[in-house]
């Protein structure tokens, strides 16, 4: 009896080391996803805050020239077309 109950003990003990073993390294791994995901999270939120940038960017420009051609007033179809004189400065530097 005595020699089975060290055996028993020796079977708990090597179960709990390798439960123990099993559950820590398990635990590591979570906490590894954990941090990758983190990171894939940070990542596509400064690239969704990028895109975000750019389409207001888009938007700003196409609002300021709509309203540069709002000030020029209607295009008269019928007006000839206005020459511009190119004057003479003289020499460049």
């Amino acid at each position: 009896m005595a020699l089975s109950t060290i055996v028993a003990f020796g079977a708990g003990f090597a179960t709990g080391w390798v439960g123990r073993s099993v559950a820590g390294s398990t635990r590591e791994a979570l906490v590894q996803a954990l941090v990758a995901a983190h990171k894939v999270r940070n990542g596509v939120r400064r690239i969704v805050a990028e895109q975000v940038e750019w389409a207001e960017d888009l938007l700003a420009e196409g609002r300021a020239r709509y309203e540069q051609l709002q000030q020029l007033g209607p295009i008269d179809a019928e007006a000839p077309p206005q020459v511009v004189g190119i004057e003479s400065r003289g020499r460049a530097a």
